[in-house]
């Protein structure tokens, strides 16, 4: 269980981390105070293409907006790439002030103690409302006591469907996995499959056992909680859709095989898939068809698997750093802010206020199902908030998903193989 945080702290202690954790760069030096000169910070993030750019606008604007402090937004890759980047620079003692991190890595930083406590600037703050959030997106912010996320780019898996396919078709978008298949059958022709499986992420087969009635950790906390047909039931679904050659499977690893799903779902490959819903916006608009968005297709009840990530902060910096940070995380948590995010993505805005600001509003009226996403809220499930989670549904359970769907491992072997193989992070 100790062995991702052992990485992480790979060739520098604790107290030595903490003691250098401050990054910045230009245009003037980390630390210099409000006095004689904007206070810089690094904000790392993961957010490319379209929404990268999206998000350097806001930081612009932020930047623009006040003297005092300067944030530099470094790109550093998809989640995964940005992760490794960031333990390394952990470890090294190079942290940057700020970084958005997906949210299943938070329990790690938070466990070792490397994230600044925010509470006492939220509770001292006569401008920030804890309480505005929606409770839902709040579930990876507190550890022991402590105020240790933000909520910023959050989402959750949803269906796409071709809606002019579907109409053409006489279809509804489906609601049930009996739907699902029966129209992935109904549209599997002139060579279009039915549905597009995106086997690059655990995260989407998590979310189909949650609505065949699993849960991720068992109530012990200690090992899966879909040890049982709830596990088995979405590997076999997709094995008898392949059978039935009305799944597509795309090219690719990880983050890669999501993006080729996407762009075949985009040039009508696939007439449906799940993807995040922060994906909306860039297929709606990249689409030669009309993009429908619905919850996924439940077997016993909907469920709603959160993803995306979150704010925090790095433990260790100056006074000057920390008070800087504060007002930019702040400025990013604001409701027209974080309003602007979510309408020009599909991530969840995060508030009432993010939800009834103008452009959000204006959005919605172009993209009918932006708020499909703010729906689920009522489904949201807990997640697993420990450091071995992040290594088990990647190295784990995506791993035997993939063996079952591609390698030719039974449903049941896969599921018993993803037990016997957590149980041992917990020893």
């Amino acid at each position: 269980m100790k062995r991702l945080i052992a990485s992480v702290l790979a060739s520098a202690s604790l107290l030595s981390l903490l003691a250098g954790c401050s990054g910045g760069a230009a245009p003037t030096a980390t630390g210099e105070s409000a006095g004689d000169g904007p206070v810089t910070i690094e904000f790392w993030h993961s957010m490319g293409s379209t929404t990268g750019e999206l998000l350097q606008e806001i930081v612009d604007e932020f930047n623009a907006s006040q003297d005092d402090v300067y944030v530099e937004a470094i790109y550093q890759g998809d989640y995964t790439t940005a992760g490794t980047k960031l333990q390394a620079a952990v470890s090294g003692g190079n942290a940057p002030q700020v970084a958005q991190i997906e949210i299943t890595s938070v329990g790690m930083y938070a466990n070792a103690g490397m994230l600044l406590d925010l509470m006492p600037y939220a509770e001292n703050d006569p401008d920030f409302d804890l309480d505005s959030f929606y409770d839902g997106v709040m579930d990876f912010s507190y550890y022991d006591g402590q105020l240790i996320s933000l909520p910023n780019g959050r989402s959750v898996p949803v269906l796409y469907y071709n809606a002019d396919a579907f109409q053409a078709a006489g279809l509804d978008a489906p609601e049930t996995w009996d739907d699902l298949r029966n129209d992935a059958k109904a549209l599997t022709k002139d060579g279009t499959y039915g549905f597009g499986l995106p086997l690059g992420d655990s995260w989407y087969y998590l979310a189909m056992v949650l609505t065949a009635g699993g849960q991720i950790y068992n109530a012990e906390g200690n090992n899966i909680g879909f040890h049982d047909e709830s596990g088995t039931k979405p590997l076999q679904l997709w094995l008898d859709m392949m059978n039935e050659g009305t799944l597509y499977l795309p090219e690719g690893e990880d983050y890669a095989s999501n993006a080729a799903l996407r762009n075949a779902f985009m040039a009508g490959t696939c007439a449906m898939t799940m993807q995040s819903s922060a994906q909306y916006r860039s297929l709606a608009d990249n689409s030669d068809f009309e993009v429908g968005v619905a919850y996924i297709p439940k077997d016993v009840t909907y469920a709603a698997i959160p993803g995306g990530s979150n704010l925090v902060a790095f433990a260790g910096m100056t006074q000057e750093e920390e008070e800087a940070t504060w007002q930019f995380m702040k400025y990013m948590c604001s409701g027209e802010v974080a309003g602007k995010y979510a309408a020009g993505t599909g991530y969840l805005p995060t508030s009432e206020a993010a939800l009834n600001s103008a452009e959000y509003q204006e959005m919605l009226a172009q993209y009918p199902y932006l708020d499909v996403a703010v729906d689920q809220l009522e489904y949201f499930v807990t997640m697993p908030f420990d450091e071995a989670y992040t290594e088990i549904k990647d190295q784990v359970i995506g791993k035997y998903e993939q063996e079952c769907i591609i390698g030719g491992m039974s449903p049941e072997d896969a599921v018993e193989n993803m037990y016997q193989e957590t149980a041992k992070f917990y020893e």
